[in-house]
C-alpha cells in the first residue's frame, strides 16, 4: 500500500453511505417482496430516538426472518461479485481495484461484522435472526462468512503485492 492509498480514507462518509443504502435496500426490497409497505428509508447518519443510527427502513405488514436477513445475504453476494472482479477481470487501474476492494469486499465486511456482534448484545437484525431461528444456524453462518470474507481480502492483497513486485 501507498501513502496516497490512504487518502481513500477521506471518502470514508461515502462508503459509508453506499453500505447504509446496500443494506437498508435490502430490509427494503425484501419487505417488499414479502408484501409489507415501506413507510421510511433513511440511509444518511442520525439520531433517532435518543440513539445513534447510520440509517434505517421501517414498513408495515406481516415479514419473516428473511426481511431481517437479507442485508446479509445481499453482502454475501456483494463480497463474492468483488472477488470475482479483482480476481478474473483484474482492474488494472490502482484506483478501481481500491474502490471495488473497499466498497465490494471491506462494506460487507464491516457490516456484517458490526450488526453480529451488537447483535450478541443488542435487539438488531442479528437479534431478531438469533430470536426466530436456530441460534446455532445464525452463528454458523455469520462465523463461515467473516471467515470467508477475511480469506478473501487477505487473498487479494496477497495477489495484488505479488503482481507489483
Amino acid at each position: 500500500m501507498r501513502k496516497k492509498d490512504f487518502l481513500w480514507l477521506l471518502l470514508y462518509p461515502v462508503y459509508q453511505t453506499i453500505g447504509t443504502i446496500r443494506h437498508e435496500g435490502s430490509h427494503a426490497l425484501a419487505a417488499m417482496a414479502e408484501g409489507a409497505e415501506i413507510t421510511e428509508f433513511v440511509f444518511w447518519p442520525h439520531f433517532r430516538n435518543g440513539e445513534f443510527f447510520f440509517g434505517y427502513s421501517s414498513w408495515e405488514g406481516f415479514t419473516t426472518w428473511f426481511t431481517f436477513a437479507a442485508p446479509y445475504f445481499c453482502d454475501l453476494i456483494t463480497f463474492f461479485v468483488a472477488l470475482l472482479v479483482i480476481l478474473e477481470a483484474k482492474p488494472k487501474r490502482r484506483w478501481l481495484w481500491f474502490n471495488i476492494l473497499i466498497i465490494g469486499m471491506l462494506s460487507p465486511l464491516v457490516n456484517s461484522a458490526y450488526s453480529y456482534f451488537r447483535g450478541l448484545r443488542v435487539l438488531n437484525d442479528v437479534g431478531e435472526l438469533l430470536r426466530a431461528l436456530n441460534p446455532i444456524a445464525v452463528h454458523l453462518y455469520f462465523v463461515l462468512t467473516l471467515l470467508f470474507y477475511a480469506w478473501g481480502l487477505y487473498y487479494c492483497f496477497r495477489k495484488k503485492i505479488s503482481d507489483l513486485t
